[in-house]
């Protein structure tokens, strides 16, 4: 049987505290579904996700690590009952 996922990068389940802030200041912290080179997915309540439309950069950061991790720069690209997919544009 062929698989019908036709993703780019195979995703890996990981959860970590994320900080995202958009460029108008606006600040949350959710938990990641899973990660790829290409992004991640992001749980989010139904209000959390109102900052957040399709096409919104925000600036991300995993948190809870020993040491910062690095910022990463990503754009919104889906919505789901549970949250959003957010696509890596840079890495700083």
């Amino acid at each position: 049987m062929v698989s019908q996922d036709q993703r780019a990068h195979p995703r890996t389940r990981l959860e970590v505290v994320i900080e995202l802030v958009t460029r108008d200041g606006h600040r949350t912290e959710a938990k990641t579904w899973n990660i790829s080179d290409g992004g991640t997915f992001v749980e989010l309540t139904a209000d959390q996700k109102q900052c957040f439309n399709l096409g919104t950069q925000v600036r991300s950061q995993v948190k809870g690590l020993p040491m910062p991790a690095p910022v990463v720069m990503m754009r919104v690209v889906r919505h789901a009952p549970s949250g959003i997919g957010l696509k890596i544009i840079e890495a700083r």
